[in-house]
């Protein structure tokens, strides 16, 4: 079975490890991902962050889908936006308001962030789960204001909010829920339940989160081969636009 994670990342760890491309590629093909979306978190300036990215992506074409790591404070962001996407063409795009410090429903720039996103087709993801800066409902508004953008919950919410996030995904049909760090089984089987296999995507958020444990989960919730095919890499095709 084709497995493609849609949510990892790329640069110095938290603890400062320094990684390569090589390191990436060998450590996550080893457990048979085929290919791989990545953001750089690590630094202060989002040019060089999304440049690193871009360099990767140029090395490994085939294997990484590349992110622009957007920071709503940033007076230059939209101009970053066009940059990614339109010069660089990248896939995505990442927000993490934990990791930036900023209330997503406290930053007005966001709507034009996101009205300049919708031009280029591509989805946006969220770090959701730690409160108080990253919680579902907040994002989830922007989600309502603009429906055309899919929007992806990473983490499904984590320990905290993983309820939370089946109930913003069933009010709100453009809100994906990716898997990496949530270890609840019956959240898991929940959000299958009630939104349906097509809008749940599996990501490792490598490297920080054990990648066989993030693959292994999924073989103990007894889930037909429809429901891991879109899980594993369907959704992720939908949303890269490759399907």
């Amino acid at each position: 079975m084709l497995i493609y994670d849609i949510h990892s990342h790329f640069g110095p760890t938290s603890s400062g490890e320094c990684v390569t491309a090589s390191d990436m590629y060998h450590d996550l093909s080893s457990y048979g991902i085929q290919k791989v979306g990545i953001s750089c978190l690590s630094g202060v300036s989002t040019v060089e962050q999304n440049d690193l990215v871009y360099t990767v992506h140029r090395e490994l074409p085939d294997f990484v889908e590349a992110y622009a790591f957007i920071n709503p404070k940033d007076p230059h962001a939209l101009d970053e936006i066009d940059r990614c996407l339109g010069d660089l063409k990248m896939n995505g795009v990442k927000f993490h308001s934990w990791k930036q410090g900023y209330y997503p429903d406290n930053r007005p720039e966001l709507d034009d962030i996101f009205s300049q996103i919708e031009h280029y087709g591509v989805h946006v993801q969220m770090h959701v789960g730690t409160a108080p800066l990253s919680n579902p409902y907040t994002w989830s508004e922007h989600a309502r204001k603009h429906p055309k953008i899919d929007f992806v919950f990473t983490h499904m919410g984590y320990y905290e909010f993983g309820q939370s996030c089946i109930e913003m995904a069933l009010r709100y049909k453009n809100i994906y829920l990716e898997t990496s760090g949530q270890m609840n089984p019956l959240i898991l089987k929940d959000a299958i339940k009630k939104i349906g296999s097509q809008r749940i995507v599996f990501g490792t958020d490598w490297p920080y989160k054990p990648v066989n444990i993030e693959i292994d989960k999924f073989l103990h919730l007894d889930l037909d081969s429809d429901d891991l095919e879109n899980i594993f890499h369907k959704n992720a095709m939908y949303l890269w636009r490759q399907s």
